[in-house]
């Protein structure tokens, strides 16, 4: 079995070593042995610390992480994972969103862009994905 270093893990994958450690203690990651005061891992770490950090990427806490990991020969909940993906799609539309905002104001002929007629139809547009639209009625 091929064997990794912490600080060579902290060198391949740029995490810090106290973020390796924590994810030690969480569970997420078993160390083999050490070498000297070192922990030394399977090289198959990486490929788990490259999946932990997609899930945390993701918007999954450590918690979910862990329950997802701990059973790696239990199915995934594909429910879970859709709904987190939904999640991303609808914060993509929200970040699409203002950065068109962003840009209009930037590149706005207005002085004032509240006297803007396209950016007061860019703030109604935004109402109903940042506000509570029962709110308006």
């Amino acid at each position: 079995m091929k064997e990794i270093t912490i600080s060579e893990l902290v060198a391949q994958t740029g995490l810090n070593s106290s973020a390796i450690r924590y994810y030690e203690k969480q569970g997420l990651i078993h160390a083999i042995g050490r070498k000297g005061l070192q922990r030394v891992f399977s090289i198959q770490v990486i490929d788990r610390l490259v999946l932990i950090s997609l899930a945390k990427h993701a918007g999954f806490s450590i918690r979910e992480i862990a329950r997802m990991l701990e059973q790696p020969h239990s199915p995934i909940d594909k429910k879970q994972l859709e709904q987190k993906a939904l999640q991303i799609e609808q914060r993509i539309a929200e970040m699409q969103l203002l950065s068109k905002t962003l840009r209009h104001v930037a590149q706005c002929s207005f002085e004032n862009p509240l006297e803007c007629p396209k950016f007061q139809k860019i703030l109604s547009n935004a109402k109903s994905e940042f506000l509570d639209p029962s709110a308006f009625k």
